[in-house]
């Protein structure tokens, strides 16, 4: 089974802030002692009290490069871009959670913090190896970072003549990193396991800016809020093999909030935490019902626009999932 997420929501409720590292965190940033003079926001989580520091060339990191037991893969992947601080803890923070959630070992976990086009790509390409990845197996893929839209080049958008694309991480000119939302479509199509699901974190319009409070990003590229007509990458992913969860329906913006995380990430953990708490059998369906609707709660609070996460496809997928939670 596959479960792809990506991130762009932000809340206040807290929930566990252990960053520890999770297998096979893969990083392409060193960290330093911050300086009183900085004024950088500084990150917590794997990283610590530090500041990160990006490299100014391409990483080439792998996933999966040792062989090993378990039905269930982790990819967990973060691009702290363009005002974005908080996207690889949301990956690593997200990438614990579903370990724990599931039994994972070790060994069938990645999390790329600020990846490039070509490792996420290869990453996913991997997945779609029948070698590594059988029938029956569950695949979880979490994107956390921006979106961003341009021209329509091969006339598959009929609604708003606009593609939509991943800004993946990487030095200027970021049109370089971009990864196209039909071609991880088609990437997610090769997995060999019909059980996916897909959670997208991003906002697909094009644009960076902040929300109501100077504590709001909106994870878009150029700067602009989506208006109508315009539509977030993920959302017209069509068809969806499995399940497609996004952080909020077309038109509505999805935030990161200062130095907590994406509203959507936050919520959706708070939700599972809660449900684990119970100390009975976790319904992922109904830990997502709950999620959209404090998201939704949350933004008509503290945003501009509201923000409300979308689902596609059957619910039987979820009843399939939570079969392989123990």
């Amino acid at each position: 089974m596959l479960i792809i997420f990506s991130t762009v929501g932000c809340q206040n409720t807290p929930i566990n802030d252990d960053g520890s590292p999770t297998p096979t965190f893969l990083t392409n940033t060193t960290v330093e002692k911050p300086q009183p003079s900085d004024s950088q926001s500084l990150k917590k989580g794997p990283f610590g009290n530090a500041k990160t520091v990006t490299s100014k060339r391409p990483t080439q990191r792998t996933c999966w490069n040792t062989s090993g037991e378990g039905r269930v893969f982790i990819l967990a992947v973060g691009s702290n871009m363009s005002g974005l601080t908080e996207t690889n803890r949301d990956a690593a923070r997200f990438a614990k959670a579903m370990r724990e959630l599931f039994h994972v070992r070790h060994n069938r976990v990645c999390v790329l913090a600020n990846a490039y086009k070509e490792e996420f790509v290869q990453a996913l390409e991997r997945l779609g190896d029948s070698r590594r990845v059988g029938a029956d197996d569950l695949v979880i893929i979490f994107y956390s970072g921006h979106g961003t839209q341009r021209d329509d080049d091969n006339n598959d958008e009929k609604l708003d003549r606009l593609d939509e694309f991943f800004g993946t991480y990487g030095p200027k000119p970021r049109t370089r990193y971009l990864l196209r939302d039909d071609d991880f479509s088609a990437l997610i199509q090769d997995i060999p396991t019909p059980n996916i699901l897909t959670f997208i974190d991003a906002c697909f319009s094009a644009g960076l800016t902040k929300g109501k409070d100077s504590k709001e990003r909106v994870k878009s590229l150029d700067g602009t809020i989506p208006s109508e007509g315009r539509t977030h990458v993920g959302t017209t992913l069509d068809p969806v093999k499995g399940v497609l969860l996004s952080a909020s329906m077309e038109n509505q913006p999805a935030v990161e909030l200062a130095r907590r995380g994406g509203r959507f990430t936050l919520f959706f953990l708070e939700a599972l935490k809660q449900a684990r708490q119970k100390r009975q059998p976790v319904d992922l369906l109904t830990v997502f019902e709950k999620t959209r609707n404090n998201v939704y709660q949350h933004s008509r609070k503290h945003s501009e626009k509201v923000q409300v996460p979308v689902k596609k496809g059957p619910d039987e997928i979820f009843r399939r999932i939570n079969g392989y939670i123990p």
